[in-house]
Parts: structure tokens; sequence; C-alpha cells
């Protein structure tokens, strides 16, 4: 008996470690395309705060209806490999992100609409958590960036993303049950497949300009481009593995699984 429930210990450390680690490289991917989106156009270190903010809250958003996410995730990713198939590398890559948004707000929209039993009734709640949590986590950034102006991004994302996630699995059962009523299911459907299918259509522009950067139409954004993917590896797999550790560790501490 003992060793059964060892086992079983050891399958839910592992497989709560892989989520958490999941929502690290979701949140370090947004996290850096937003900080570099950001960084000419608001004053330093504050595009940070924005940063965090943003990717937290499209974390969140994420996980308003994970079925939602994955289903507008495959058909945006259709539509990419349509547009780029058509377009004979003709077309540049930047309306990538309309088409995924433009996508991801039908399909979402249907699916608000039909499906009844769906967690989308919660997406509203989940982005002002998210909100909040990048809020707080953003502000630690900044209080870090004080100390540290020259630190990385890879080293930052490492505080900010478990910090984040820390944040908003102990305040999101609070709004999922003061905020939900805020916008009809058709409403929130729309609003996270608005998400998930701009930032599949952009990070699918960046791997691509990545890939050839002469089909991103201007030398600023190949210059962007090529910024956020030298971010990108630290970021993603320092957040995965720091996240890993925190899940693990919160099933071994038998933490309650965190289940909206």
């Amino acid at each position: 008996m003992q060793a059964v429930e060892s086992d079983r210990l050891i399958e839910q450390t592992v497989f709560r470690g892989l989520v958490w680690a999941l929502v690290g490289v979701i949140f370090a991917l947004v996290f850096v395309v937003a900080a570099e989106a950001l960084r000419f156009t608001s004053a330093a270190p504050h595009h940070l705060l924005i940063a965090a903010t943003g990717s937290a809250a499209l974390t969140a958003l994420f996980y308003g209806s994970m079925r939602l996410t994955v289903m507008t995730a495959n058909f945006t990713f259709i539509a990419m490999l349509v547009y780029t198939w058509a377009s004979h590398g003709l077309l540049a890559l930047e309306p990538l992100v309309l088409v995924g948004a433009s996508v991801g707000v039908v399909v979402g929209t249907l699916y608000g609409w039909r499906d009844k039993k769906s967690r989308i009734f919660c997406a509203e709640a989940k982005i002002v958590a998210g909100i909040v949590s990048g809020l707080l986590a953003g502000s630690l950034a900044l209080a870090i960036t004080y100390f540290v102006p020259a630190i990385g991004f890879p080293w930052l994302t490492l505080v900010v993303a478990p910090a984040s996630t820390l944040i908003y699995v102990s305040v999101a059962h609070w709004f999922v049950k003061r905020c939900h009523h805020w916008l009809p299911a058709v409403a929130n459907g729309a609003i996270v497949g608005l998400g998930v299918g701009a930032v599949t259509g952009l990070f699918f522009m960046v791997m691509a300009g990545a890939l050839d950067p002469n089909l991103l139409a201007s030398v600023e954004l190949q210059a962007f481009v090529g910024r956020v993917e030298a971010q990108w590896p630290g970021a993603v797999f320092g957040c995965a593995a720091v996240n890993f550790l925190v899940g693990a560790a919160r099933s071994v501490m038998k933490v309650p699984w965190y289940n909206l």
C-alpha cells in the first residue's frame, strides 16, 4: 500500500511540475515578446511592469478554457499554413497576427455560444486575476531592476514567472467567485479566442521571421525578431525549470490542486 501511494505521489508530482513548466513557457514567451516590443515605446524599466501584467493576463486567459485554447491554436495554425502556402513567399508575415486574431474571434464566439458546460464562463474573472498577479510580479521586476539595472530577461523571468503564477493561484478563486458574471459566455469565448489567435499568429510570425528575415517588411521588425530570438531560449528553459520545481514542491507539500 505504501509503495502504491509513493508511486501515486511521484506521478502527481511530475504531472503538476509539468503543468507549471508549461505555464512558465507560455509566460516567458509572451513576456519576452512584450518587453522587447515596448522597449523603445515606454520609459525603461516601466515597460517590464506592462510586459509582466500583459503576460500574466494572457497566460490566465489561455487557461480560461484550455479546450478552447487548444482548439483555437489548431485552427489558427492551419490558417497560418494556408496563408504562407497561398502567398508563395510574396506576402509579408505581419498580417499573420490579424489572421490569427480573426480566426480566434470566430472560433471563440462559436464555442462560447454552443458549449454550455465549458469553464469559459469564468474567463473574465481569471483575466482580472491574471492582471492583478502580473501587476504584483511586475512590481517585483521593477524592484529587481532598481538594484540590478543590467539584469537580463532570462534571469528576470526566473523570478517574475513563478511569482506571478503563485500569486495567481492564490487569488484566482476569490476573483472567480465574484467576477464571473460580468460577461456572457459568447463574449468570454470571443476574448479568449482573440487572445489565443493573435498570440499564436505573433509567435508564428516571429519564428518564421527568424528562419527567413526577408519575409519581414521592415528593418525595424527584423531587428525586433532578432532580439526576441536571442532572448527566448534562456528565458523559456529557465522559466520551465523553475516553475517545474515550484509545482513539484507544491505537490510534495500536498498543497491542494488548483482546479477552477
